[in-house]
């Protein structure tokens, strides 16, 4: 199973769906989401200089996956200093921390908010060669077996703190210095799991309280500078087996998340990555998982948004235009709003 994901990202990088999703902005984005919050997943590659104008969305989420050097290793504002944050977008405008900076607040002065993101990742053991050198500088940061995912309960023995409160003071550094809305914990931050076999780690229930103590730890120094707690879900799984993986979205939820981000893929996931599975992750389980997902924040102060498939760069996959239509419109009675992933190339032809 390992070799067979390895292989699909060289296919998906090599020769794999590279074409430009056929979206339009304000088809999908104005049009389609009257009363809805919409949220858009990007990184600095999605924006023009100067900045486009983005009418109807409630926030921007500049995401940083993989290898989250700049978030890990973020040590104070370097105006000119490269943030490395546009590996998914086509452009290359925006690049430094001047240049970020300058970005949220111009974003801000239209009244949309911009959320920092990452994922917990160091990636597979066979790309250890790569690994920025936070990752080298901490030796006791190691994977979940099996994974590509940091394991959540380490300890810094360099900055003496857990994991969790190193996130937290890294935050709070950001927010100061760039006037960040929120943070965005991304694949790997909810429950144990992994892409490449979806059923392991379903042992794992006793595990809840200790997702909810880091969440608990995280959203403290989070809402400590104003800002809001965004988490994706467990692999879109129903809230029961969710709980199976450790991830109690109620929990997580009392812990202070404010917003779970569903993640619903069934293009990618369905019909590319877990095409083995393809019964599990198509668009008629993932509805009637993420319902599952919304009883069980009935009464909380969580908002539920979920993820609208339009393509990813990186990995190599491109979403078809009708079957995206029907995700919205089989998925929008049951969220507070929708969250475009991969938004850049959406964003990056906007006038």
């Amino acid at each position: 199973m390992f070799h067979f994901h390895v292989w699909k990202v060289l296919w998906g990088k090599t020769w794999g769906k590279r074409a430009l999703p056929d979206f339009s902005y304000d088809d999908i984005v104005i049009d389609l989401a009257p009363g809805k919050e919409t949220w858009v997943c990007t990184d600095l590659g999605a924006f023009q200089k100067p900045v486009q104008h983005f009418e109807g969305l409630t926030g921007v989420v500049i995401m940083e996956d993989r290898f989250p050097e700049f978030f890990l290793s973020y040590d104070g504002y370097k105006a000119t200093d490269d943030a490395k944050l546009n590996r998914h977008g086509p452009l290359a405008a925006h690049r430094t921390h001047e240049d970020l900076k300058a970005l949220v607040a111009t974003l801000h002065g239209r009244g949309i908010k911009v959320v920092y993101g990452f994922w917990n990742h160091m990636g597979w053991k066979f790309q250890s060669w790569r690994l920025p050198r936070w990752f080298q500088l901490h030796p006791e940061i190691t994977r979940v077996p099996g994974t590509s995912d940091i394991h959540p309960l380490a300890f810094l023995n360099k900055e003496q703190m857990s994991y969790a409160a190193y996130i937290g003071h890294q935050y709070e550094k950001l927010a100061y210095d760039f006037d960040f809305d929120g943070l965005f914990l991304g694949d790997g931050f909810s429950g144990y799991r992994t892409i490449a076999n979806p059923d392991r780690f379903r042992d794992k229930k006793d595990t809840a309280g200790e997702w909810h103590k880091l969440y608990e730890t995280i959203s403290r120094a989070v809402h400590k500078t104003g800002g809001m707690l965004f988490a994706y879900d467990c692999l879109g799984f129903s809230y029961e087996e969710a709980i199976l993986h450790g991830a109690d979205y109620r929990l997580l939820s009392d812990a202070g998340l404010d917003y779970l981000v569903f993640q619903s893929y069934p293009q990618a996931w369905g019909e590319y990555w877990l095409w083995r599975y393809r019964d599990r992750f198509n668009l008629r389980t993932h509805s009637e998982n993420l319902k599952t997902v919304k009883a069980a924040l009935e009464g909380t102060t969580t908002k539920l948004l979920y993820t609208v498939e339009l393509g990813d760069r990186v990995e190599g996959w491109a979403a078809q235009k009708e079957k995206t239509y029907l995700q919205i419109e089989s998925h929008d009675p049951f969220a507070d709003g929708r969250f475009f992933v991969w938004a850049n190339d959406l964003l990056s032809r906007k006038k």
